[in-house]
């Protein structure tokens, strides 16, 4: 049977709608990374309520919270928020990036992360009964960390038993081929992997690589300058429509920090991709066909569970 598990139950596929793949509602980083910039933390369910009902507003249907073990996921709280709003809420379990554990993490063997992630998967995550729609894992900025590496090897794992889809963390978007190999040579299936933050690496040598493989590849930065003007992720994803890789192709807006949302005083918000983003790619030349393929058809192929 086909379904796309969210937090509160399993739906149909063809009920997702328009979908964003990468985003955070509550989050709670490591000490260290709350030190360097508390811009990171979430906190407010009030808060996060009022942006999904820009979200909803906007035309949204679905959202892919991302906000893996080791960076503050506690779906007690995620269950709460999804019953506060008309937005399909998906949760996932896995890790970000090595740094982000504490030591009992650091110490965790492959075969206990696949078994904290099968858990999470089919019998539901911190004390609940909601389960993850898929598994996470990360690299760091050019270098694939000990701990990394058995991220990989687990996530591949929990796939192949479950069928889940897999989404990961690049740091400045690098090592997607590397993320690639390593999760193949594990025993992942690459048609079911997408890979976060591509667009802050706009190398289309490097990104055409990731998606002869059968890939993924997310825009997550729309907005976000100071990695890139969206003329720049606007040219690249024209450039790999027409090297035929439309139907890999995922949009997103990854707003994990305060000043990135409206509800905390910041911007642009969650309704910012639909109000103006989508827009823009209609008056650059994009069919309204290929954008529906990214916001709905790509995703729902990505997010289904085949069991």
């Amino acid at each position: 049977m086909a379904r796309i598990e969210t937090l509160l139950g399993p739906i149909e596929p063809e009920g997702l709608g328009i979908t964003y793949v990468h985003e955070h509602l509550l989050t709670r980083p490591p000490v260290w990374r709350i030190k360097e910039d508390p811009d990171y933390v979430l906190d407010s369910k009030e808060k996060i309520l009022k942006e999904l009902k820009l979200f909803r507003q906007a035309g949204g249907r679905t959202l892919v919270d991302c906000t893996a073990i080791d960076y503050g996921r506690d779906a007690r709280d995620f269950v709460e928020v999804a019953q506060g709003t008309e937005v399909q809420l998906i949760a996932l379990t896995g890790f970000n990036r090595g740094d982000y554990g504490d030591r009992l993490l650091q110490e965790l063997s492959v075969e206990q992360m696949v078994e904290i992630m099968l858990h999470d998967l089919c019998e539901g995550m911190d004390g609940t009964t909601a389960k993850a729609g898929l598994i996470k894992f990360g690299t760091s900025y050019n270098v694939v960390l000990p701990i990394e590496d058995r991220f990989i090897r687990a996530a591949a794992r929990a796939q192949r038993e479950t069928g889940a889809p897999v989404i990961t963390h690049t740091t400045r978007g690098t090592l997607g081929i590397e993320q690639v190999d390593r999760f193949e040579q594990a025993g992942g299936d690459v048609t079911h992997l997408a890979l976060s933050h591509l667009d802050q690496n706009l190398d289309y040598w490097y990104l055409r690589q990731v998606a002869t493989r059968g890939a993924y590849i997310i825009f997550d930065g729309p907005s976000k300058i100071k990695y890139a003007p969206d003329e720049s992720r606007i040219n690249m994803l024209k450039r790999l429509i027409d090297a035929g890789f439309e139907d890999q192709l995922l949009i997103s807006g990854d707003m994990g920090r305060r000043s990135y949302l409206k509800a905390y005083g910041g911007g642009p918000g969650f309704d910012f991709l639909l109000t103006q983003f989508v827009p823009r790619l209609l008056d650059e030349g994009f069919s309204e066909t290929l954008v529906k393929k990214f916001f709905e058809e790509n995703p729902r192929r990505f997010l289904t569970i085949n069991d």
